[in-house]
């Protein structure tokens, strides 16, 4: 999860990041995308997905027939999220036709095991019983750590020669239009606030993490195999009507950096924050409100 996904999901909100991932599905890199197609392992491989929120990336790769059959494991210190994805996934299982079984710890979607796994990350790493992986996934979750010490750990329940398939990696740049006055001074403070946050005890990421990755990933031994940009793009139709439930993950954004920024009043005057947040409100209400944020995607392998 991003660091908007994070203060969006604090309460297990489901809505949202069933709302984003109509947004995600335009983002992803259909380059990187296609590399990760050509590098999956055949047979039952299992795959880890941390940060994983309500499932839907095993929705994602069902779709695209990257995965037919084997295990993944679903990660989350959310429970409730967890929780969610259990349902979220059997009922899109139902539309999609699939048979899909309810299982204590998870479902059973066609050959595909889903497992659920309520942990927060750096404990999980900690864990001596971990689980290894073939494939390594974490989708809007990187630019919540800190990568150079959370990275090591991650890349070593890889299995030799595993794939890690790293997504939606925030990098720096979040426009809103039609342009407002106060754009960059927000946006700065809420930058500066990523940049500074702590969680569970220890640094939680950096607005910058995207182009960062390029060299913690060749530091840590696993240089990307294919990158690209994986942008939010968020607009209204010309009768101002967004798709699916995207005016929600609209106002899901504004929300997170109303709640970041009222901590530091310091950074930015109330009545400054109060205006901004005031016209971006009424322009998304009217459907004339724009939002790009710009991110990264990697694919690659761990030595062989």
């Amino acid at each position: 999860m991003t660091r908007f996904d994070e203060a969006a999901t604090s309460s297990g909100n489901a809505r949202y990041l069933a709302a984003k991932a109509t947004v995600d599905d335009r983002a992803l890199n259909r380059q990187v995308q296609a590399e990760l197609c050509s590098l999956m392992p055949a047979g039952t491989p299992r795959l880890l997905e941390v940060g994983a929120g309500l499932g839907t990336m095993v929705a994602r790769l069902l779709d695209l027939g990257a995965v037919v059959a084997g295990e993944y494991i679903l990660l989350d210190a959310d429970r409730q999220l967890l929780d969610g994805a259990r349902r979220w996934l059997h009922d899109w299982a139902a539309a999609e036709g699939l048979r899909s079984d309810l299982l204590p710890d998870g479902l059973q979607v066609g050959d595909l095991r889903v497992r659920l796994v309520h942990a927060e990350l750096g404990s999980y790493l900690e864990n001596a019983h971990a689980a290894y992986a073939d494939v390594l996934i974490a989708n809007a979750v990187l630019d919540l750590v800190d990568v150079p010490t959370i990275l090591p750990g991650l890349l070593r329940l890889l299995v030799p020669g595993g794939v890690y398939w790293f997504t939606i990696n925030y990098d720096g740049e979040s426009i809103f239009a039609p342009g407002h006055p106060y754009d960059d001074q927000i946006m700065q403070a809420y930058h500066r606030d990523m940049d500074e946050r702590f969680r569970y005890g220890r640094p939680a990421g950096e607005s910058r993490t995207g182009r960062r990755l390029f060299h913690h990933l060749r530091d840590a031994g696993v240089p990307p195999l294919a990158a690209g940009s994986s942008d939010w793009v968020v607009y209204p139709d010309l009768d101002g009507n967004y798709p699916a439930d995207e005016a929600y993950f609209l106002l899901s954004i504004l929300n997170t950096i109303r709640d970041a920024l009222q901590e530091h009043q310091d950074w930015v005057e109330p009545a400054v924050l109060s205006e901004w947040l005031a016209v971006r409100g009424r322009q998304l209400a009217a459907g004339e409100l724009i939002y790009i944020a710009h991110q990264l995607d990697f694919v690659g392998r761990s030595p062989g």
